[in-house]
């Protein structure tokens, strides 16, 4: 009758455990996006650089080329 007595109030307690950490990393996520830089101009064309390089490549040569000519 004891171990009964013991594994109930338990198991309950676990469940509002992973509850609270599930509530915590939840707040986390969010406090992480309110926080995160927004991303600029220089983050988009990197991340266009990724996607497209040959494309990026040409727009960064004639980018240079208009820049040189002044």
């Amino acid at each position: 009758m004891a171990k009964d007595d013991v594994t109930a109030p338990t198991a309950g307690v676990e469940q509002r455990i992973d509850d609270a950490v599930d509530a915590i990393r939840g707040m986390s996520q969010d406090l992480a996006d309110e926080v995160a830089p927004r991303p600029g101009l220089l983050d988009r064309l990197s991340a266009a650089t990724r996607e497209a390089p040959i494309q990026s490549l040409a727009t960064a040569f004639l980018l240079g080329v208009i820049l040189a000519r002044r």
